[in-house]
């Protein structure tokens, strides 16, 4: 005869079922709410772009209208955004559940510097970007760079040895940078600097920011000691050196000089005076 189920038995089985029942119908709604239209995106809206066309910023993130919002990966779109589009350097995404809006917030890169040569002057971003080809550089607040053989074309990545200067430049205040009117990539890993001062410097890429922000004082060290325009050194760590222009290489000139310490520098010609 077939055993009764006790009370306690029943209670345990009706539960039981009722966690079943329950479960079955949780999982019915969560499959109604990830394939509702209320969990898909119905908006994207990018801020922060000047230049680049919204258009271009959506397809660069992959994010498409319909999407799941489960499937939106905010970190992977940021990323492609910054990959895809050389302009824009930051890029952040928030979602809204409530009203299915995607927001795309991106950060686009400053113009540095502007590049000249035979065939015209070029904008260039921060990371070496060629933004656009401009008729003149005149009034515009950025130094020019040129370059020995470096041709350019528009919407593409200059040379790496200019695209090094320009992302140096992005760290350089306005400030340090308004008595410079040329910087020269030699492709050696170093610049020379014309100043409008008509002294010239020669800086490593590596530490421009630093070279920079040394012009200045510097000069006035050496102007104080009466020393015309000439070349100074800035590659390498103190003592900075100046050589007058006629004791340059190619020169037939030579200009003696006496260092800061009374005598020719340590390791320099007769002719390049130091200054620690």
């Amino acid at each position: 005869m077939p055993r009764q189920e006790t009370t306690q038995e029943r209670e345990r089985r009706k539960a039981r079922n009722r966690r079943i029942v329950v479960s079955f119908f949780a999982f019915i709604g969560l499959v109604a709410v990830l394939e509702s239209p209320l969990a898909r995106v119905r908006h994207i809206e990018v801020s922060g772009n000047t230049t680049v066309p919204m258009a271009q910023i959506v397809a660069s993130s992959g994010i498409a209208y319909g999407e799941s919002l489960w499937e939106v990966n905010r970190k992977l779109a940021a990323s492609d955004i910054v990959a895809k589009v050389p302009m824009v350097d930051h890029a952040a995404i928030s979602v809204s559940w409530p009203s299915g809006t995607v927001s795309i917030r991106v950060h686009e890169r400053d113009v540095v510097a502007v590049y000249a040569d035979p065939s015209g002057f070029y904008e260039l971003m921060s990371n070496g970007y060629v933004y656009q080809k401009i008729p003149s550089a005149m009034g515009l607040p950025y130094p020019i760079v040129t370059a020995q053989d470096s041709k350019l074309s528009v919407h593409g990545m200059a040379p790496a040895a200019v695209s090094s200067v320009c992302r140096q430049l992005a760290s350089v205040p306005a400030s340090e940078l308004a008595g410079v009117s040329e910087i020269h990539v030699n492709g050696d890993g170093t610049v020379t600097l014309y100043l409008d001062n008509d002294f010239e410097v020669l800086a490593d890429v590596a530490d421009l920011r630093g070279s920079v922000a040394a012009i200045q004082p510097t000069i006035r060290y050496f102007v104080g000691k009466g020393y015309r325009p000439g070349l100074i050194d800035l590659t390498g760590s103190p003592p900075y050196r100046y050589t007058p222009f006629a004791s340059l290489p190619n020169s037939n000139v030579k200009t003696p000089a006496v260092s800061s310490r009374g005598g020719p520098a340590r390791g320099t010609s007769p002719n390049t005076t130091s200054h620690s």
